[in-house]
């Protein structure tokens, strides 16, 4: 039995995150996406005013989005990054710095 897969776009692997994005949902808030144009967005995660960073035992940061409750674990979903296309939940950061 054989079976005729699509090839996949250039873009590498198709984790959940990037099926989030496939879907036009935010992988975090889960609500839509502000733009549906992927390669050319007009906000970003890492200028929301929900964006937090989240510090590591081993001192290193992981962006996450404020608008996710924090699991059972203190998680608040995956970790973003600077540049993931922000929800239409998007908040215009005041300052220049991330809260926790």
């Amino acid at each position: 039995m054989t079976t005729s897969l699509a090839p996949a776009p250039a873009r590498s692997g198709r984790g959940s995150i990037r099926q989030h994005l496939d879907q036009r949902v935010h992988p975090a808030s889960l609500a839509p996406l502000l733009d549906l144009d992927l390669a050319n967005p007009s906000a970003f995660c890492g200028g929301c005013a929900h964006s937090v960073l989240k510090k590591l035992h081993d001192g290193q940061d992981r962006l996450k989005c404020g608008l996710r409750p924090r699991g059972s674990r203190g998680l608040r979903g995956p970790d973003l990054r600077d540049l993931t296309p922000a929800c239409a939940k998007y908040a215009e950061r005041a300052d220049t710095t991330l809260g926790n």
